[in-house]
């Protein structure tokens, strides 16, 4: 975000205006992906143009790897957590971590709901630690159809 508003004072705009087009650019955008529950390729692809701005900026930030760059920064994190919680960080990418030292580490220890009333109780019950527990994800791509 603080890139973001930097490029818009570097374009002209006071620092203001570049604030407060970056953070409606950005409050816009996750409404939208909420509010549709469309998978984010599927919203990207819908607002990308041949030739056009999106399409200009996409290549930029792939050919700078900011997708890369993003994910292990979040491995990263993960891999912080894990040492400050006492166990072996030594997993992710890159990593040399066995099936069974997962197994064994079991970092996130509440069982995961398994009716939708036991998931509404949950999201709202910290577990002991006084973090709420972290759902699994749903189903990676999804064209609307099932597929």
């Amino acid at each position: 975000m603080e890139a973001m508003i930097d490029a818009g004072v570097h374009m002209g705009f006071s620092r203001d205006t570049a604030t407060t087009l970056v953070h409606q650019t950005l409050l816009g955008s996750t409404l939208y992906a909420i509010e549709t529950g469309e998978h984010p390729a599927i919203l990207r692809n819908s607002v990308t143009s041949p030739a056009g701005t999106t399409a200009s900026a996409i290549y930029e930030l792939e050919n700078g790897r900011f997708r890369t760059v993003i994910k292990d920064a979040i491995w990263a994190c993960y891999r912080r957590s894990l040492e400050m919680g006492g166990h072996n960080s030594n997993i992710g990418p890159g990593r040399v971590a066995t099936a069974q030292h997962l197994q064994q580490q079991q970092p996130f220890t509440t069982p995961l709901p398994t009716t939708a009333s036991a998931a509404a109780t949950a999201k709202s019950t910290p577990n002991a630690d006084g973090h709420h527990p972290v759902e699994a994800p749903c189903g990676e791509m999804n064209d609307g159809n099932g597929k």
